[in-house]
């Protein structure tokens, strides 16, 4: 018999039993527990709802905050084609400068990069006589991607998943020698390109980059720059077009920087870069 039908016989049987002391009692016991459990039940759904939600809801507040856009030839807005072979945009506030440099080629040399990141240079400026501590949150809208939203990659996370991806590498190399010694020539040679190229990035990524949930600005440390890298494995964001149209944004605690901006800025736009001495 299941429990449910045993439960029913029971407050059932204590129903018919009439007004007996020790009938009653345990009838009143069996109708007081559930009654509580009826009680809590919407109690319950709603905290699972709540968890469930929360974070939704807290995201969809931080999203409500206003923003400043960078606009073509808007007051504090500007724009320079360098001949280094990179765009900038600059938009200056009271008391803040912010300047988003990327490279003509980004396109390009993204998809030769490791995990085919995206880069972009940011410099940022204060001027004001307290602190400014730099948003933790710095996210980039791939437009023409169905607005895939990415947040920047953290530098530690970043160098961490590769030098974890090299010991696998190691790993997998002596594995497949050790089956084929024939293919020790290639695969040993082939490992240390690897190994090569690797340092060199994490190298690159632990001195040049900008981690900005590190950042306070002062009067005496005005200046924070560095790269900044973003995903692109996400399965709707795909080969890249042939224009292709971003929004960088910076989460400030009371407004959020947005710099939209595309690659190439106009179509058909092209750089005559300044050969190097």
């Amino acid at each position: 018999m299941r429990r449910s039908e045993r439960r029913f016989g029971r407050l059932k049987a204590a129903s018919e039993a009439g007004p007996a002391g020790g009938d009653v009692a345990t009838a009143k016991a069996v109708h007081s527990a559930l009654m509580l459990r009826f009680r809590l039940w919407p109690m319950a759904v709603a905290l699972g709802f709540w968890t469930i939600l929360a974070p939704a809801l807290i995201q969809a507040k931080k999203k409500e905050l206003p923003s400043v856009r960078w606009i073509a030839g808007a007051p504090g807005c500007t724009f320079e084609r360098g001949d280094d072979g990179r765009y900038r945009w600059t938009m200056t506030g009271n008391d803040l400068a912010i300047t988003l440099i990327v490279d003509s080629q980004e396109l390009t040399k993204s998809r030769r990069r490791f995990y085919h990141l995206f880069g972009a240079y940011v410099s940022v400026t204060y001027t004001g006589h307290s602190k400014f501590e730099f948003p933790a949150d710095v996210r980039i809208d791939f437009v023409r991607h169905h607005d895939v939203l990415e947040g920047y990659m953290d530098p530690s996370e970043l160098t961490n998943k590769l030098q974890y991806d090299i010991d696998t590498l190691v790993f997998e190399t002596e594995r497949q020698i050790k089956k084929d010694p024939n293919i020790t020539e290639t695969k040993t040679a082939y490992l240390r390109e690897f190994e090569k190229e690797a340092a060199e990035f994490i190298e690159f990524v632990s001195t040049q980059t900008l981690d900005p949930a590190g950042i306070t600005l002062t009067p005496g440390n005005p200046e924070a720059h560095g790269w900044v890298f973003f995903a692109t494995s996400n399965k709707w964001i795909g080969p890249w077009k042939g224009r292709e149209d971003f929004v960088l944004g910076f989460w400030m605690k009371d407004k959020i920087w947005q710099f939209p901006f595309s690659l190439p800025p106009t179509d058909g736009d092209l750089i005559l870069r300044k050969p190097q001495d």
